[in-house]
């Protein structure tokens, strides 16, 4: 109790007049690696970043959880577990993408089809795993950062499309519609346009679209930039 009762003064005296508490994260570390046991702060850790995941702030739920789970005693496999069931889903959304004999060792060997879908940006494999597995991710409170990675399978089906066009700097709308129809997604001309747009817009895919040409115009310098898959504009 009297570690408790000293977190709660640390924050208060943390905490400009009127303003949540924010101190720094180093602060925090030192703080409580000084003050509370090792199991404490996992704890503490684990649910700060499952508390930034919901907020969307993916960068700081990934230190908090790759903390948890680097300092979770390895005779707990069970709470090794549960942080990865968080720790992963943020790490695929930022580009990350887990072992396979990590999945196998904890248990969490469903994710791998999803993993792989991301990775060749197949989109029917990805929407696959997603609803084969849809009431675990919804209980877990995963389930709408998962469908946030879709994005990123919509720029490795574009990558995959500019490798098989033999890296051309010109890519006709219609066969990125046809490869998308062959994937399992019918859309028209407009829906392909709006994808890419969203694709350029978040930095993803570097370029314009020509419309009178009906043409995805990439820049000849890094057209894939993999900065915006690892700190995405929605991160923080």
């Amino acid at each position: 109790m009297r570690g408790w009762a000293s977190l709660r003064r640390f924050i208060e005296l943390s905490a400009p007049a009127g303003s949540p508490p924010s101190p720094s994260a180093a602060t925090m570390d030192a703080f409580f690696e000084r003050s509370f046991p090792r199991g404490d702060v996992v704890t503490y850790r684990f649910f700060v970043g499952r508390l930034r995941m919901f907020e969307d702030q993916y960068a700081p739920a990934e230190a908090h959880l790759a903390y948890a789970f680097a300092r979770c005693d390895r005779r707990s496999p069970r709470n090794k577990r549960a942080i990865l069931e968080f720790l992963l889903p943020v790490r695929l959304r930022r580009g990350s993408f887990p072992d396979a004999a990590l999945l196998r060792k904890y248990g969490l060997a469903t994710l791998a089809p999803l993993v792989d879908a991301v990775r060749r940006g197949d989109l029917r494999a990805f929407h696959a795993a997603l609803d084969a597995n849809r009431r675990a991710f919804v209980e877990r409170g995963t389930f709408l950062l998962l469908e946030k990675v879709e994005v990123l399978v919509y720029r490795n089906l574009v990558k995959k499309v500019f490798l098989l066009e033999g890296k051309a700097a010109q890519i006709k709308l219609p066969v990125l519609r046809r490869a998308l129809a062959f994937l399992g997604s019918d859309v028209d001309a407009d829906e392909v346009e709006c994808i890419l747009a969203n694709l350029i817009y978040k930095g993803l895919v570097k370029g314009y679209i020509s419309h009178q040409k009906q043409t995805l115009v990439l820049s000849k310098k890094d057209p894939f930039p993999l900065s915006a898959v690892t700190h995405p504009p929605d991160d923080a």
